[in-house]
């Protein structure tokens, strides 16, 4: 392995900026929901969950109309009139071009505010656009070589998802498995170097936090079939949903006729939240619910069907954000539900774990990153290695029929 001076303190600089990005766009979110939402402005302490549920039904609208007109106008406005869009992928394969600065920042914080503002997606792209963005722009300052300034902006939008998550591990596999693509001794030092300062400068300024909680993660035998046959059943509907979000939006987002389209649907998003608060947000709150164990079945089955709904709102308004909460949340919830069903007719089986069995078993198919999200689940609550292998077992049987069944159904397609 070789690694050049230069590259090993660009990998640096650039861990502690992803670091200082996570923290600075998780501290802007925190600010836009309490102000919006109007809790923890008083030295209480309250998840979004609780803040949005003691919020009066009619601030939930107009607080999501609110997010309907900066959907509209902000993305009409970075589409129409800043500079194009570059994705991971285009970047790398032109690195020294990267991204460009400052319409991917300005991308990345209206991402970040909209979720604030109850938006139902996910809020881990913005900090991995904004930290690759300050890659690409270090990169033309420092004169890197093609090849460490590709991997350079690999490790910084990995870095940003190990910042906003404080997910280390997950964020190194991450780069590995969906955006370099490969193993080597420099790609991991690169990846791991780079996700462990981002995770060790949010750790200073935000605490050592813990996503989730899990009541009761008991593992036994029934509990390791419920994954088997969990992850055989499941691929159908996250095929589902990945056909659904790919319909959206229907207007090109640079189409004025998307800003009122906006408000419509974003209305249409606070009128559920009227009656399912829990659905705002990027997920968090229906993992919270029901790794605590707080919904009965056919709440968290009508929670789902809610929370999928609004999803498609959201990005056929136009909005951009993760899916990887959202997916996340579809899975435990669903997971959970059956479980229920299963305690009563089978040896019983810990709900919360099966809720996080099914997390798991969703995130890695729709996002195809099944090592990934195996990784992702154990940090995110900071579960026992025991839970490995039911978590393994479901990404497994999951991933083997989407290869096995969908994948020949295309090809003879």
């Amino acid at each position: 392995m070789q690694i050049r001076f230069r590259f090993f303190i660009s990998l640096l600089i650039i861990g502690v900026v992803a670091g200082l990005v996570g923290f600075a766009l998780t501290e802007l979110m925190h600010f836009v929901q309490h102000h919006a939402f109007d809790y923890s402005l008083h030295g209480e302490s309250l998840p979004f969950r609780l803040g949005v549920e003691q919020a009066a039904p009619s601030r939930r609208w107009w607080v999501l109309l609110l997010c309907g007109v900066l959907v509209g106008f902000g993305w009409y406005t970075i589409q129409r009139y800043g500079a194009k869009l570059v994705g991971f992928k285009a970047a790398m394969a032109a690195p020294q071009a990267g991204m460009p600065f400052f319409t991917t920042v300005s991308h990345a914080l209206l991402q970040i505010v909209t979720v604030g503002l109850g938006a139902p997606l996910g809020r881990e792209t913005a900090p991995r656009e904004m930290s690759a963005a300050f890659a690409s722009l270090w990169i033309r300052k420092i004169k890197l070589n093609d090849d460490d300034a590709a991997l350079l902006i690999a490790c910084a939008a990995g870095a940003g998802l190990a910042a906003v998550y404080n997910v280390p591990l997950a964020a190194t596999i991450f780069i590995l498995e969906t955006l370099v693509v490969a193993i080597n001794a420099r790609v991991v030092f690169a990846a791991l170097l780079t996700s462990v300062t981002a995770t060790m400068v949010v750790r200073y300024t935000l605490g050592d936090l813990v996503q989730y909680h899990l009541l009761n993660p008991e593992i036994n035998q029934p509990l390791l079939w419920f994954a088997l046959l969990f992850g055989l059943l499941i691929t159908p509907l996250v095929k589902l949903f990945r056909y659904t979000t790919a319909l959206v939006p229907f207007l090109p987002r640079t189409d004025k006729r998307i800003v009122p389209l906006a408000m419509l649907l974003f209305s249409l998003i606070g009128a559920v939240a009227i009656f399912f608060p829990d659905v705002l947000g990027n997920g968090k709150a229906g993992n919270q619910l029901v790794f605590a164990g707080l919904l009965n079945w056919h709440e968290g089955l009508v929670l789902l069907l809610m929370k999928w709904l609004v999803v498609l709102l959201a990005l056929a308004a136009g909005a951009y954000g993760g899916l990887i909460t959202p997916s996340m949340m579809l899975g435990s919830i669903l997971a959970f539900s059956l479980a229920f069903g299963w305690n009563a007719f089978l040896p019983s089986i810990s709900i919360e774990s099966a809720a996080l069995i099914g997390a798991t078993a969703f995130l890695a198919i729709s996002l195809k990153m099944p090592l990934t999200a195996i990784v992702f689940a154990l940090e995110l609550t900071r579960s026992s290695a025991a839970m490995l292998l039911p978590l393994a077992l479901a990404v497994a049987s999951a991933w083997m029929v989407e290869k096995w069944l969908f994948d020949k159904t295309k090809t003879a397609l």
